[in-house]
């Protein structure tokens, strides 16, 4: 059987709001931006690996080419997609992106990928 696929968009929220879902679901943390990079320095990559150890990973493959503007273009969607079933099979994952509304962010095309090839619920923060 494999876990649950959340979902979180960070704008508007604290790395410790991730932390405590992550810790409270037993989650690891697939951050699947481009790069991990933020203009606000608590959600850049190095900063994420600080705070959450061995629950955060970026996993580039399942990063938007066009994450400035343009259709959702994955580096390696199939790549990611069963690199993030592997870690299922483990535990809960949480796709990470700045986004705040799913609808509108990359993390909803890669949720429903993973769901339709593992046949795992997904739940949107």
């Amino acid at each position: 059987m494999l876990h649950t696929l959340y979902t979180f968009g960070y704008s508007g929220r604290t790395p410790h709001e991730l932390q405590t879902l992550a810790e409270k679901l037993n989650a690891v943390v697939v951050d699947i931006r481009f790069s991990p990079r933020s203009r606000i320095p608590d959600w850049s990559g190095g900063r994420l690996q600080n705070l959450l150890g061995d629950r955060y990973r970026h996993l580039p493959s399942l990063g938007n080419r066009n994450y400035r503007d343009g259709p959702v273009e994955f580096v390696d969607l199939a790549a990611g997609v069963v690199e993030v079933g592997e870690l299922l099979r483990q535990r809960p994952v949480i796709l990470l992106c700045a986004c705040a509304d799913v609808q509108r962010c990359h993390r909803l095309p890669a949720a429903e990928a993973i769901a339709t090839r593992y046949e795992v619920t997904v739940e949107h923060f």
